[in-house]
């Protein structure tokens, strides 16, 4: 039998992992696209993201912030719940996303092997691997982890400054003398953890000099607390994002200059805009300011206006540029000319390197390799790309099928039964779209580009058909959809989704009759979305048949009879009396019948 995935979309927030409320989204909060629903508000005065926050004013302004960037989110109908404890799995799920690596927990369903602590949600299995691959969790975490549990302060200082790559630093400080009141309740093996937070100036003591290391965080705390993180990592803009120079503002369009160009953009009237102090108005933003539009969907959901300066305070940095020298004599160095000016940087032996996404060494650097490297703010290189390979590596080019592909783990792809391994930042691209890796199927004719027997790009050239229809058979290994007066059948691909009514559902939730629309590849199904085919029909019962299947009535419709399946939970109304059943049914009998994927649901005889 196929392989079925039916995801459930159990979680689509942080800071409120594994609870059984359902969550909306960022795309289910009202700013922006206020305007577009022919709501009005003031210019500026944005309404409100979440209605419980009047008791938090020095966190509303992270809340909102951080859930416009997509990090965290609240439980729908405007609740946040900002006085909610936060458990372990939360805080470790929030360090991902902060920095960046949420997008590397996809299609991982299986837990490290050393994983002993208690059960772990299948949805939240990727967070877990992807934490002890980064070494946010370590072996000990592995054994007695428990995602539920209110994650303690000591515990998040330790989250945090692994997420950072500070352990090393921390291990250093472990016999610290902290400088708060009740230092002695901090856990001897976290004390270089709470040292080197504290001195980040990202989890700082109360006005009495404590720290409380064994108390817990609220969803408000967090939210200051991964702010702060938010604001010392890396400067680089992603691609949700654009930093530049405001040139123009308009009521309804901003305009900045970005590395010499003008860009313009649209702008609702209730956008939120943000500046070093907190909320302002839109008509306080000035012509000359240095800003950032994050966007969702192509709009702009909200501004900050930031210093120059803010760069300052960065733990880590991303410079991008051209490599002028590289000394691996003593203690290494490299060398990098960017836009504004030349820039040295420190090589430890921790430095990774890589080439073209392909680990490398940093002795097979360059000079005028195009760069980009991730720093400290002890101006050590922590991450060296360059946008080449080396001599070493072999690169080539193949066309074939894939036959299989494992994102778990260390990723796999299989071209016409070769193995390879599938670098995790791989470039898609599907019919000339970019796509992501979980958009590939099994099937997929492609050309990929393999360095050093990594695969770095795939380009899949499918003919890609949607097929709309009512399902008119459907079995474990074919659906039968009739289009028209044609009927078409189709194996499923070894992967594919089912939609129904909307939602993200089991195969066994499909029903013949309903309305449906298929993804198709390769003449391989790889997307299924089907509703409910509900309508009603005037009739008359031309004949009642049982038989093992159930009973099945023959209704002439005029023009036309037609023969449906009737339910056996089908509600029955004669002459206002609905305290009716199948018995009661007679031959020529005139009436209204409700039918829902061709079987009648609802009979009423006049």
């Amino acid at each position: 039998m196929k392989k079925i995935i039916s995801t459930v979309l159990v979680v689509s927030l942080v800071l409120s992992a594994g609870m059984s409320t359902a969550f909306a989204g960022s795309k289910g909060k009202v700013p922006p696209g206020l305007a577009k629903k022919g709501l009005k508000v003031p210019p500026g005065i944005a309404k409100k993201i979440f209605n419980d926050l009047d008791n938090y004013p020095w966190a509303e302004d992270a809340i909102e912030k951080m859930n416009l960037k997509g990090l965290i989110k609240g439980y729908g109908d405007g609740i946040f719940a900002p006085r909610n404890a936060v458990t372990k799995l939360e805080a470790v799920i929030m360090a991902l996303r902060v920095m960046g690596w949420e997008g590397e927990t996809k299609d991982i369903n299986e837990l490290p092997k050393k994983y002993k602590g208690k059960d772990i949600a299948d949805w939240a299995k990727g967070y877990i691997t992807v934490a002890y691959e980064k070494e946010i969790l370590d072996d000990v975490d592995m054994m007695y982890f428990n995602p539920q549990e209110p994650a303690k302060r000591h515990e998040v200082a330790k989250y945090v400054i692994r997420a950072l790559g500070y352990e090393g630093e921390a291990e250093d400080h472990m016999d610290a003398e902290l400088s708060f009141v009740d230092a002695a309740a901090v856990p001897v093996g976290s004390v270089g953890y709470v040292y080197m937070v504290n001195q980040m100036k990202i989890m700082q003591g109360d006005n009495e000099k404590r720290f409380n290391p064994m108390g817990t965080l609220t969803r408000a705390e967090m939210a200051v607390l991964f702010e702060r993180v938010d604001d010392k990592v890396d400067s680089d803009i992603d691609e949700d994002e654009l930093e530049g120079v405001i040139y123009r503002i308009d009521d309804d369009k901003i305009t900045l200059r970005v590395n010499g160009q003008l860009k313009t953009y649209e702008v609702e009237d209730d956008i939120v805009v943000y500046d070093q102090d907190g909320r302002i108005d839109y008509d306080d933003i000035q012509k000359g300011n240095t800003a950032i539009l994050q966007f969702e969907d192509d709009e702009v959901v909200y501004i900050e206006v930031v210093d120059e300066d803010a760069d300052d305070d960065k733990i880590i940095k991303r410079y991008a540029g051209t490599v002028l020298d590289v000394d691996s004599t003593g203690d290494s160095s490299i060398t990098l000319q960017n836009q504004t000016m030349k820039l040295i940087f420190e090589v430890t032996d921790d430095t990774n390197v890589y080439f073209k996404r392909v680990e490398g060494s940093f002795e097979d650097i360059e000079a005028n390799d195009a760069a980009t490297i991730v720093v400290d703010n002890k101006n050590r290189a922590r991450t060296i790309y360059i946008n080449r390979t080396t001599e070493q590596q072999t690169e080539k080019e193949i066309e074939g099928t894939i036959t299989s592909i494992d994102l778990t783990g260390v990723y796999h792809i299989s071209i016409d039964d070769e193995s390879y391994t599938l670098s995790e930042d791989a470039d898609v691209e599907i019919d000339g779209t970019n796509a992501d890796l979980e958009d590939l199927g099994i099937g997929d004719d492609v050309i990929v580009k393999i360095i050093d027997d990594v695969v770095t790009s795939i380009e899949v050239e499918n003919q890609t058909d949607e097929v709309e229809g009512i399902i008119n058979d459907i079995t474990q290994s074919t659906i039968k959809v009739k289009a028209g007066s044609e009927i078409k059948q189709y194996q499923y691909a070894d992967v594919f989704m089912v939609y129904v009514n909307g939602q993200v559902e089991g195969f066994n939730d499909l029903e013949k009759g309903m309305d449906v629309e298929l993804e198709v590849r390769n003449n391989l199904v790889y997307r299924i979305e089907a509703s409910d085919n509900r309508f009603e029909i005037d009739g008359e019962i031309d004949s009642i048949t049982h038989d093992s299947s159930g009973v099945q009535l023959t209704i002439d419709e005029g023009t036309e009879e037609n023969r449906y399946a009737v339910s056996d939970d089908v509600e029955i109304e004669i002459d206002s009396d609905d305290d009716q059943d199948i018995s009661d049914l007679e031959i020529d009998q005139e009436g209204t019948f409700e039918i829902v994927n061709n079987t009648i649901v609802e009979i009423t005889i006049k």
